[in-house]
Order: C-alpha cells, then sequence, then structure tokens
C-alpha cells in the first residue's frame, strides 16, 4: 500500500519539478562561466555590486527562460511515453537524462557568442550540461513518480 501502481505524479508537480531544474540547469551552466573566468571579466574576475545584480538578473530572466524552453517540452515528452509505459519507478531516468545532457553539450558552441556559455571549452562544458541534465532527471523523476499512500488513522492499515 505504499504506492499506488496505476498513478503517476501530476502535470502540475512535473511542471514544477522542470521549472526548478530550468533554474538549477541555469545556475550550474552560469556557474561554469564563473569558474572558467568568463563571466567577470570585465572587472579583473572580481564581481562589484553592479556585476552581481546584472548575473542573478541574467540567471533569472535570461538564462531560466531559455533552458526551460528546451527542458519543459522534453521533460513533459519523457514524464508522458514513461508514464505510459509505466516506468517511473525505475531510476534508470537520470542517467538517461545525462546522456541528453553529454549530447546538448555538442550543440551548446553553436549559441551565439553573446551568450558566455558558448565560450566555455570542452570539458568544462560537458561536465556543466551533464550535471545539469542529471540534475533535471532527479528532479522530473521526483515530481512524476507517484504520490504515497500515508494513513490517517492505523486503523485504516486493518483489512477486514
Amino acid at each position: 500500500m505504499a504506492l499506488d501502481p496505476d498513478r503517476t505524479g501530476s502535470l502540475k508537480n512535473v511542471i514544477l519539478s522542470l521549472f526548478l531544474a530550468s533554474l538549477a540547469g541555469a545556475a550550474i551552466l552560469m556557474g561554469a562561466t564563473i569558474l572558467e573566468g568568463l563571466q567577470f571579466a570585465d572587472t579583473g574576475g572580481r564581481p562589484d555590486a553592479y556585476s552581481l545584480v546584472m548575473f542573478v538578473l541574467t540567471l533569472l530572466f535570461f538564462a531560466t527562460p531559455i533552458m526551460a524552453l528546451v527542458v519543459i517540452p522534453i521533460g513533459v515528452g519523457a514524464w508522458a511515453g514513461l508514464s505510459r509505459a509505466g516506468l517511473w519507478r525505475i531510476w534508470i531516468v537520470i542517467p538517461g537524462a545525462v546522456l541528453i545532457g553529454y549530447g546538448a553539450s555538442v550543440l551548446i558552441p553553436f549559441i551565439p557568442d553573446v551568450v558566455l556559455v558558448s565560450q566555455l571549452p570542452s570539458p568544462t562544458r560537458e561536465i556543466a550540461t551533464m550535471l545539469s541534465a542529471a540534475l533535471t532527471g532527479l528532479l522530473l523523476w521526483r515530481g512524476a513518480r507517484p504520490a504515497t499512500y500515508v494513513p490517517v488513522f492505523p486503523a485504516d492499515e486493518i483489512e477486514d
């Protein structure tokens, strides 16, 4: 009785998980630009208040929506397909997401140079996209899992 085998997580939970994954993925990729010294190069590697505010605004209003345009359709499609097949109990979703992230790292250099992520060197870019995709897979798997049954009273567990 711990899990209902006929249900998966609600679409609301899946989309919320994907929005959080978009924010986290954007933060990971932008964090990689900080590690490589690309983000605050104008101020000599030490951010000032203006640079920090612009970083946060870029993360929230530029990078996260771009990530959401990629993450949400793929995530909802994966959720729909795997829910129909009844495979959400298998944690293999997470390594599958890592493979998708590795494939996505090949596309990043083709992003216009205005976005600093496109200038990341190969190993850093691949690690950042795989980490971002792994986190996306984990959050999607967590949001798509069926709700657990918690009895209100111990007598609910007693069957006649």
